[in-house]
């Protein structure tokens, strides 16, 4: 740092040490600094994983952290840009190393501090203790006993139980996601995190089976962290966010939030609704039995609640849409391919209908979204699906397994059948172009389930099988041979 305040005054010596100090503490007395004197161009990290905090998808920077830089930017004219990370630890070190010259959001911690500046706090968020549902609840901290905690790595947390919870036993895990994985399967007895990404994450994974146990007396008081670099540049940027209006930071909140509250909470107020309307319904008509003259009141309102039944069943079969395919390419999704899988195995325990699994990657697709765009790549995914769904038959079920990579259960249907839907579909990929100006190929990799193979054992022959096609040159289809040993 080439000057810091200290109670209340600039420390000219430490601002003096060094050249660049020199200068710029005789720039501080010509002229004040302003908002354009940030620099142009400033690298910043995130943590990858923490929505609704923050979080890395597809290369781009999303969560509430991605509202504030874009405030940053647009007060200052800065240019910030991400420099990716694979996780919060491996984001410390980036900006140990000078990989890049400020975070957005994270505690302030006497570690930190050693290699980081930090702004005003911005953002506060209480930290609880998760356990299982039929754990006590603890209140806090002082409660645990002997009881496992899992911590994520790199977490002031961490720092803060070794100052003052000592004796508490430690489980470190690489991140929240991690942590609650840990509680679900028994290998730690409690989580400690951040209320709002907890909350983003037993919604998104569905682990309801867990609870809030306790309150952590530490609160999140998020800032941002700079370099030493960047530290002259404190003022101005507490300046920007100090200059937020509360509705624009409540908007920022909700943008990141307010989903998935919905998403959770609609089947409830679907049944409140409906059993409202019921005892409307139900009073309403003991009313038009004692006076007629209201018949016609009477029947207005159960043309809305009839309406709003309507409304209703359109909301849930949406959401049942949405909880089971894909929004980019109308396939399944894995949470339907997982359903899918256990029906399946059920169903082969009692007949022995062939079944198998065709596995198919796009060739070179990261070359078709360096040289044509993001819009072009969704595009090309939009219509290869379109191609899979034409060719299945009625029956087959075609999943988006996750990025270019699709799954095809074919029910009845053995190895040769398969082998030939996958070559049909490869004949259909040489005669198309996608988005008007791509050719397209494939890998494929097939299996069948062998008498009481588990089902994942054959997609996993099956997905080998697809690897082999890649190392043997792609656009080609390679059959799994090798058939689990019954069990």
């Amino acid at each position: 740092m080439l000057f810091f305040k200290q109670k209340g005054k600039i420390d000219f010596v430490s601002a003096t040490r060094s050249l660049p100090g020199l200068l710029l503490l005789g720039c501080m007395f010509l002229a004040p600094l302003s908002l354009a004197a940030l620099p142009e161009r400033i690298r910043y990290c995130v943590d990858p994983d923490w929505l609704p905090y923050e979080a890395v998808i597809d290369g781009r920077h999303v969560g509430i952290s991605s509202d504030y830089i874009r405030y940053l930017s647009e007060s200052t004219g800065s240019r910030f840009e991400l420099v990716p990370t694979l996780s919060w630890s491996d984001t410390l070190q980036a900006l140990q190393d000078g990989r890049c010259q400020l975070t957005p959001m994270l505690n302030r911690s006497p570690e930190r501090e050693e290699y980081l500046h930090f702004t005003g706090v911005y953002f506060r968020s209480p930290n609880v203790l998760v356990s299982l549902r039929e754990q006590p609840f603890l209140q806090s901290l002082d409660n645990i006993g002997d009881r496992s905690l899992a911590v994520p790595e790199g977490y002031r947390l961490l720092e803060y139980l070794a100052n003052y919870y000592p004796q508490t036993q430690v489980l470190p895990v690489d991140n929240e996601a991690s942590g609650l994985a840990a509680v679900a399967a028994g290998r730690a007895d409690l989580f400690i995190g951040s209320l709002y990404s907890i909350n983003a994450l037993i919604q998104q994974q569905g682990l309801y089976h867990l609870k809030i146990a306790g309150w952590v007396g530490l609160e999140d008081e998020l800032r941002m962290g700079v370099t030493a670099e960047l530290a002259p540049y404190i003022p101005l940027i507490d300046q920007v966010l100090t200059s937020l209006s509360d509705a624009e930071r409540i908007q920022t909140y909700r943008n990141w939030t307010q989903i998935e509250l919905i998403e959770r909470t609609s089947y409830r107020l679907a049944w409140q609704v409906t059993v409202v309307a019921m005892l409307i319904i139900l009073l309403l008509m003991a009313w038009n039995l004692r006076n007629r003259t209201f018949n016609r009141q009477l029947q207005e309102k159960n043309q809305q609640l009839e309406q709003t039944r309507a409304r209703l069943e359109r909301a849930i079969k949406k959401l049942q849409y949405v909880s089971s395919h894909d929004p980019l390419t109308k396939t399944y999704n894995r949470n339907h391919f997982d359903q899918s899988m256990q029906t399946q195995q059920r169903r082969q325990a009692k007949h022995a209908d062939a079944f198998s699994l065709i596995v198919l990657d796009i060739d070179h697709f990261k070359a078709i979204n360096d040289q044509h765009g993001h819009l072009v790549g969704d595009q090309v995914l939009q219509e290869l699906a379109a191609l899979v769904m034409a060719e299945v038959r009625d029956g087959d079920q075609v999943t988006r397994w996750g990025g270019e990579e699709f799954v095809i259960l074919c029910q009845k249907t053995n190895l040769q059948e398969a082998e030939v839907l996958a070559e049909r579909i490869r004949n259909r990929l040489e005669n198309q172009l996608f988005a008007g100006i791509i050719q397209l190929s494939c890998s494929f990799g097939i299996a069948e389930q062998a008498k009481k193979e588990p089902l994942m054992h054959c997609f996993e022959r099956a997905d080998k099988a697809l690897y082999q096609a890649k190392a043997e040159g792609r656009d080609r289809i390679c059959v799994a041979t090798t058939v689990a040993p019954e069990i």
